[in-house]
């Protein structure tokens, strides 16, 4: 019999939780009243019990599920992380690259917790105070199952809450070095796991990088909110003629510049400018044309809320690209914000008329997967197309 405490869904939500959504919101579950953040909780609705959880009283997603029944201790979480790091050693698409993600949330039935590896680095981010307070105990049992599945760690840095850089980090095992190289494929990356976005590095668009290799043979690139130089050393290893990157953050472009290097790379071949992505394509210099434009931004709609704002923005700065594209040209574009979905994304470019032509549509990487039950998971999209 369990000694946890009875939280009630108040809505029909039984067959969803069980097909594998992870999330239950605020109006369709009565919590306990006392409930603390990370508590664990007993599902339960008038047929009886439905899951396994953990709370977040503050939160609108007040509970995530971790299982169907049972015990979730160091059993549960030492199996649960095998069998994630072993889906990562059995992909071929990641043979070749020691940057990974090990451990993806909600796709991995880790709700909240993600594990990045950066050759032998582990780094931990929580999605939120009730995820770091469920898995922060539980740490020793998820790198234990790492390593049970194929992916032993050397060192781990916790970064703690995502989007929290106050917090700083600690390291939980070994002396985790601030800067890691990583091989991608050709291409070599640093990073920085203590300071740098998201966990160092955008892995998710790793096959996207890979995408835009294919294509860049020959041709001159741009590439705006280019962070470290993900696609631009892609292209460049893909046979680009030149590419200019832009980014706004000046230790991002020197990260960029070494990573011409490691990448054995000629740097008279990039131009490297440190700018607005908005105000360079509305500059003088972005009066010429580059045969393939790539624009990942960061994400202008956060939330829900914030879509009314956030579309226009994402229609501005796609008409900026489209100018900048040669006729005959290509033109990649991404959004990260799970609250910007395909279909917005394609109104936008019909808005520009008949001279686009949409060769494809993708996501993240690989090791990012999605349980299909749960739509919100797929939060990156990456279009690519033919101009003119």
């Amino acid at each position: 019999m369990s000694h946890r405490r009875f939280a009630r869904l108040t809505k029909p939500l039984r067959a969803r939780i069980r097909q594998g959504h992870p999330w239950i919101y605020d109006r369709a579950i009565e919590l306990p009243r006392d409930a603390e953040v990370g508590e664990i909780v007993d599902v339960i609705d008038d047929e009886g019990p439905v899951a396994v959880a953990y709370c977040d009283p503050k939160s609108p997603i007040r509970a995530r599920v971790l299982a169907d029944d049972g015990a979730v201790e160091g059993a549960w979480t030492r199996a649960r992380c095998a069998e994630a790091a072993a889906r990562r050693a059995r992909d071929p698409l990641l043979a070749s690259c020691t940057g990974r993600r090990l451990i993806h949330g909600e796709g991995d039935r880790c709700p909240g917790l993600v594990v990045d590896q950066y050759a032998d680095v582990g780094v931990v981010v929580f999605d939120g105070p009730a995820a770091q307070a469920f898995w922060t105990p539980r740490l020793a049992d998820v790198v234990a199952g790492l390593a049970t599945g194929g992916a032993p760690l050397a060192h781990v840095w916790v970064r703690g809450e995502r989007g929290n850089r106050r917090e700083g980090g600690r390291s939980f095992l070994g002396d985790a070095p601030a800067i890691v190289e990583i091989a991608e494929d050709d291409a070599r990356f640093i990073v920085d796991v203590r300071a740098g976005q998201k966990t160092g590095f955008f892995l998710d668009q790793r096959d996207n990088r890979r995408t835009i290799g294919r294509h860049a043979a020959g041709l001159e690139v741009l590439n705006l909110y280019c962070y470290t130089g993900g696609f631009s050393i892609h292209a460049a290893l893909g046979g680009a003629t030149r590419v200019t990157s832009v980014d706004i953050a000046a230790p991002a472009m020197a990260a960029l510049a070494e990573n011409l290097e490691r990448s054995r790379l000629d740097p008279a071949q990039h131009d490297l400018v440190t700018a607005d992505a908005f105000a360079y394509l509305a500059s003088p210099a972005a009066a010429r044309r580059w045969d393939l434009v790539i624009c990942d931004p960061p994400s202008f709609v956060p939330n829900e809320k914030s879509r009314q704002s956030g579309l226009p923005a994402y229609r501005r700065l796609f008409q900026a690209c489209l100018a900048a594209v040669r006729p005959g040209g290509r033109l990649a574009y991404a959004s990260c914000s799970s609250h910007v979905t395909e279909a917005d994304l394609v109104d936008i470019a019909a808005l520009s008329g008949p001279s686009l032509r949409l060769r494809g549509i993708a996501g993240s990487a690989s090791d990012h997967p999605v349980v299909p039950a749960f739509p919100e998971g797929r939060y990156l999209k990456f279009l690519f197309f033919d101009v003119g």
